[in-house]
């Protein structure tokens, strides 16, 4: 069995090239390392694909998802986990069209490979909670100790798939996913592949790359490791995140490779186990690093989250084999161990 892993150097990638080839696949793994020339140097994932590849036996092409020879990977799947992304949202607003480029017509591209080519192939979309765009911060919220708390009841687990995508302010970067997330949806119903979105909260992990456009958590830990100042933007630290591993969210595209279920949406993140607000994180962070946070407060930035819990009810019912396995404090460790190696 064959697995095609898109931006196998990333993140996310990279926990899905280990776990694959851990439960005896064959992988193959694409990237062209373009997140080195959009957050610099400090950003870059080369590093993370010469380390997998000195453990694993992995099949790795330096290669663009937009260009045809992917064609020549996708006939050889018989599973494919889509992970290559622009990830950040801030960034997006500097560079709308190559973000475009990459997130909405890359997964197109993509796409029209699997119709021509393996149409019965399982097919995992990292798409992500910028999808819902402002519509989190359309609730009430109050401050309950050092976090904010929706007033609705019924939010307590967090927001689910229902949440609306539209009349309001994304950014480019949850719009271009909004268009690859509704092209997979169109391709299912439409030509009948088993494609499925999973709409992703914070993924971090020990291969995360510490930038301060995109993975707060390792730039968090970053900065208090090298005691330099950071900068919390907006809402006063309040706003809440929840956190999944990306070694979790592997185990769940495996899980769904194992029975798919074509043209389904999940709510993917750490739950209301793994949520957490900026400053409890620096409370978190300065107690795994045993070093004193630095930190100012800045302007909010657009489109930004003021509250954001994934309800990942759906998928657990969808696939009850599957649940979060690694908590918040497992996971900053892990980070700092990974910064502390570098």
């Amino acid at each position: 069995m064959k697995v095609l892993v898109t931006g196998g150097a990333g993140l996310v990638g990279t926990e899905c090239c280990k776990l694959f080839a851990q439960q005896g696949w064959e992988v193959m793994s694409v990237d062209n390392y373009t997140r080195a020339k959009i957050f610099g140097s400090e950003g870059q994932t080369k590093s993370n694909m010469d380390n997998t590849l000195k453990e694993y036996n992995i099949e790795h092409h330096e290669m663009d998802i937009r260009d045809e020879k992917i064609s020549e990977l996708v006939k050889q799947a018989d599973a494919i986990i889509h992970t290559a992304a622009q990830p950040s949202h801030p960034r997006s607003i500097e560079i709308p069209m190559e973000d475009f480029q990459i997130n909405a017509h890359g997964t197109l591209c993509l796409l029209e490979a699997v119709r021509a080519h393996n149409k019965d192939v399982p097919f995992a979309f990292c798409s992500t909670n910028k999808v819902y765009g402002e519509a989190p911060n359309y609730f009430s919220y109050k401050k309950v100790g050092k976090r904010l708390e929706p007033l609705d009841p019924s939010l307590k687990d967090g927001f689910d798939e229902s949440l609306r995508l539209d009349r309001m302010m994304h950014t480019p970067f949850g719009v271009s996913k909004v268009a690859a997330d509704l092209y997979c949806q169109e391709y299912a119903h439409l030509y009948g592949l088993k494609t499925a979105c999973f709409r992703m909260g914070c993924i971090t992990g020990g291969a995360a790359k510490a930038v301060e456009m995109h993975n707060w958590e390792p730039f968090f830990i970053k900065k208090a490791m090298s005691g330099e100042e950071l900068t919390i933007f907006g809402h006063d630290g309040y706003q809440v995140r929840d956190v999944i591993h990306a070694a979790d969210l592997a185990k769940l595209f495996l899980e769904f490779v194992k029975a798919p279920r074509p043209g389904e949406v999940y709510n993917i993140g750490g739950a209301r186990r793994n949520s957490i607000s900026l400053l409890e994180a620096i409370d978190l962070i300065e107690e795994v690093t045993g070093k004193k946070m630095n930190y100012k407060l800045g302007p909010e930035r657009e489109a930004d989250h003021i509250w954001w819990i994934s309800d990942i009810s759906k998928a657990r019912l969808h696939y009850p084999g599957w649940d979060l396995r690694i908590g918040l404090e497992e996971t900053f460790r892990d980070i700092h161990q990974a910064l502390s190696r570098a």
